[in-house]
């Protein structure tokens, strides 16, 4: 793993995207590489076919996904915010970056060729998502993630009180016979903890 932090420019991307967009970005700031070790500790994305990034920011876990995938291995990215696509577009040439909602993953594996992905990388800011948003998104996740895949991200500590954030815990409880959580990251912005589902 890349020990190395975003670079400065990337707080600075990421704060406006959040003034811009609060409900869609999250976070105020891009993810530690403490927090990116966490959240693909368990992914084994050498070997993987397809990996997807959902809400990938200004690319704080994408570059750290991009150094363990395979000469094998198609990365799409999935992005909303159209200042952090371009971004995202001049920093990794190499990535399928995807100027798309994650409620039409299932039509970006398509589009590229794929029915399924082998592992998906979250993102989203679940916590601040309204209700039929978040269920029409794990519809698609569930829909997409071929049998066996991994699911996996991240949730900030201060926000797993909000009844998102518990109706999303539920829905990982209910739909994966195997949920992970991890002790709090606390080198990250806000302070966070990772989930990883089989």
């Amino acid at each position: 793993m890349s020990s190395h932090p975003p670079p400065l420019s990337d707080y600075w991307h990421f704060f406006v995207g959040f003034l811009r967009r609060p409900r869609t970005v999250g976070a105020v700031a891009p993810s530690s590489p403490q927090l990116s070790e966490v959240i693909l500790e368990d992914c084994d994305l050498y070997n993987a076919r397809v990996v997807v990034e959902l809400g990938a920011g200004t690319g704080a876990i994408t570059s750290v996904i991009r150094e363990r995938i395979g000469p094998r291995t198609d990365f799409l990215a999935l992005e909303i915010d159209t200042q952090h696509v371009a971004r995202l577009r001049d920093r990794f040439p190499d990535v399928r970056v995807c100027d798309e909602s994650a409620e039409f993953l299932g039509d970006c594996l398509a589009r590229h060729g794929h029915a399924s992905a082998d592992c998906i990388v979250c993102g989203l800011p679940w916590a601040s998502m309204e209700r039929p948003t978040q269920d029409r998104i794990m519809e698609q996740i569930l829909a997409t993630l071929k049998p066996g895949g991994q699911f996996c991200g991240f949730g900030y500590v201060h926000a797993s009180w909000h009844p998102s954030a518990r109706a999303f815990r539920r829905a990982l409880r209910d739909n994966f016979p195997y949920v992970r959580i991890s002790s709090i990251v606390w080198r990250n912005l806000p302070p966070a903890f990772a989930y990883s589902c089989l």
